[in-house]
């Protein structure tokens, strides 16, 4: 890891996302369509009626929700539900 670099490595279904921003602190993780279908992961979307409004007042619909993704980071291990956009 390149200490200069503000995102970290992690692994999910076995691939390597690099560069990843991390925030345990967060309401809710957001995940990409594109990312969603590399990992192989879109037999577990499912409908949410969940809208996000955002900073500018827009609002975003998710195409639905990953729920109990396990996120590898190092030798640590939790899961994570993640809004697909």
């Amino acid at each position: 890891m390149d200490p200069g670099s503000l995102g970290v490595d992690i692994h999910i279904n076995g691939t390597i996302i690099p560069h990843t921003l991390i925030d345990l602190g967060a309401a809710i993780n957001i995940m990409t369509k594109d990312t969603m279908l590399k990992l192989n992961l879109q037999g577990s979307l499912r409908k949410t009626s969940t809208v996000l409004q955002l900073e500018d007042h827009s609002t975003v619909t998710p195409e639905g929700i990953v729920e109990d993704v396990m996120v590898s980071i190092d030798s640590w291990e939790y899961l994570a539900d993640f809004l697909v956009l």
